[in-house]
């Protein structure tokens, strides 16, 4: 029997309206479409954000380096759709200056005119414009620049985000304003009846169940084609880029600053301190491995990164000094899709630029980043392509193509919820965490991490249990009840990397978690010990796989 996070029993039911994919496009189409009134159902293969929708560079941005490919309609819509998520999700949309440093004074004018060009496509407000910084003033505010190679620096407005709880959050509010959804049911099948398509096939435990709508959207990001392929023979592609991130400790790499670096092909690369880290990425080149949950992270790509930072920064990272990294697929639309004989490696090697230092990559970064929406002869919607800031924007264009198709779906049945959870009282972040200070006897690092992970909704989580799950690690209890019983996790491994983020945030910890945190979620779950020890098996084979940077994992 099929059931949803909840345990209803889904197969009995009619939908107008079934999403393939529990990423952060999937999960905002949820949304918005049970805000409507819709009677909506959300299948995920995995767990919700468990592909590329966490494992992002966490920003949530215009793409400023798509001004330099003319993609400035792409710009000014991004830029402007960062108000939206700030303003639903403020505790999910920290704002943060980025330093976008220069070697010369013709380069700084040069970025000058970007960055003045890209706040005034976004409508940028007057107190967040940028500022242009040099000698001292530039020296007090990152230290650990090499100042002798940069002298200049213009640092602006940007928002950083968690990619995996953006989703969540997404999702709740699709549950609450009355959707269903489901996470480690996989679509194996869609089903037709002799006009079009009208329902999907579902795996639950082995079990296969059809389940029937009025509208099947495919919002299956890197597996679109997969979805596709079932429904009827299709031209249309995707290209898959790879992009990797590389975690070190806050005491080798000790910024104070976010900064935007440009390495030497060109590529855009992000160093973001965080917590008790700093997070490097991203790379950007063809992914030609099968895994598009967590492509291999290759030595090439670490020695790629650290080449970066070094020459920026008075750091000399080695690979010793990696404590974590991730590495996402991107699933970038091919413009030679409507060719029945478009080769994808063809186009990728007509923009292809490979450089002496690095020349693994493929310029994937010269793709467009475009979303488009696609309709099957027999009535599958696709959406393909896109980037995480536009997730609104591209649920509204699947809405208004699935009214057009089917007009009964009227958009006037109710107005969306527009705050996410954890932002419902209207309070900031400070005033969040002010109220945290003032009731909760815990170390200020740990009530600014719930503050920012949970919002409004922290003295909630924390309510159900405020002792930490060992002694030594800062994970108090309450979390991990609420991951289960609010966000829907079901192993561990969905518990340490895409609810508690310890990978990113607290890798050191990580592993020594595993335990204390299966002990706990056996109890609560009702898992015997075999089932326990291989939860802990599983999720310690992939902390260790985050390592090993292309050796095979023994």
């Amino acid at each position: 029997m099929v059931e949803d996070v909840q345990g209803n029993a889904l197969t009995s039911q009619e939908f107008d309206l079934i999403i393939i994919g529990g990423g952060i496009t999937g999960a905002g189409l949820f949304r918005e479409a049970a805000g409507l009134g819709w009677k909506v159902l959300l299948l995920e293969s995995k767990d919700f954000a468990s592909g590329t929708s966490s494992r992002s560079t966490k920003l949530i941005h215009g793409g400023i380096r798509y001004l330099q490919n003319g993609q400035w309609q792409l710009v000014a819509e991004g830029a402007r759709e960062r108000k939206k998520i700030a303003r639903e999700a403020p505790h999910l949309a920290q704002p943060i200056d980025l330093l976008l440093t220069a070697s010369n004074l013709f380069q700084a004018c040069k970025y000058w005119l970007g960055v003045s060009l890209y706040e005034w496509l976004g409508q940028v407000a007057k107190a967040d414009r940028h500022r242009l910084l040099w000698g001292a003033q530039l020296r007090a505010l990152e230290p650990e620049l090499n100042q002798e190679k940069f002298p200049y620096g213009i640092v602006y407005r940007e928002y950083l985000t968690d990619d995996a709880r953006l989703v969540l959050a997404n999702i709740r509010a699709g549950l609450a304003a009355g959707g269903i959804a489901c996470n480690y049911t996989p679509v194996v099948g869609l089903h037709h009846d002799e006009k079009r398509l009208v329902g999907v096939q579902v795996d639950s435990g082995g079990v296969l169940s059809t389940i029937k709508a009025e509208r099947i959207v495919n919002a299956a990001g890197p597996w679109v084609t997969d979805i596709l392929a079932m429904d009827s023979p299709s031209d249309r592609q995707l290209i898959l880029s790879k992009g990797v991130h590389l975690v070190v400790s806050r005491a080798s790499l000790p910024l104070t600053q976010s900064c935007m670096l440009v390495a030497h092909d060109g590529r855009p690369i992000f160093v973001i301190p965080s917590d008790e880290t700093v997070y490097v990425g991203t790379t950007d080149s063809l992914c030609e491995g099968t895994d598009r949950y967590g492509p291999t992270v290759d030595r090439k790509d670490v020695d790629y990164l650290l080449k970066v930072v070094n020459h920026y920064f008075k750091s000399s990272l080695s690979e010793a000094q990696i404590i974590g990294s991730w590495a996402g697929v991107r699933p970038l639309i091919s413009e030679g899709f409507n060719t029945a004989k478009s080769d994808v490696k063809t186009e990728i090697k007509a923009v292809t630029k490979r450089t002496p230092e690095y020349s693994a990559p493929l310029k994937t970064s010269e793709i467009s980043r475009k979303d488009e929406v696609w309709l099957s002869p027999n009535g599958l919607l696709t959406i393909a392509g896109g980037k995480l800031t536009g997730y609104l924007k591209m649920s509204e264009r699947v809405i208004a193509a699935i009214c057009k198709q089917s007009p009964r779906l009227s958009l006037s049945r109710a107005v969306p919820e527009s705050i996410l959870p954890g932002a419902r009282s209207g309070k900031t972040r400070d005033q969040v965490l002010a109220d945290l200070q003032g009731s909760m006897n815990v170390e200020p690092m740990a009530l600014k991490r719930l503050a920012q992970r949970y919002g409004d909704e922290a003295p909630r989580v924390i309510g159900l249990g405020e002792t930490v799950i060992a002694p030594g690690i800062p994970i108090f209890k309450g979390e991990v009840i609420w991951a289960l019983e609010q966000e829907y996790a079901k192993t561990l491994e969905d518990v340490i990397y895409r609810r508690l983020r310890l990978p990113l945030y607290h890798p050191l910890i990580a592993e020594q978690s595993c335990e204390p945190l299966s002990q706990l979620m056996a109890s609560r779950l009702r898992w015997d010990e075999p089932k326990r020890i291989e939860q802990v098996e599983v999720t310690l084979k992939q902390l260790k796989a985050d390592l090993m940077f292309g050796d095979p994992v023994s």
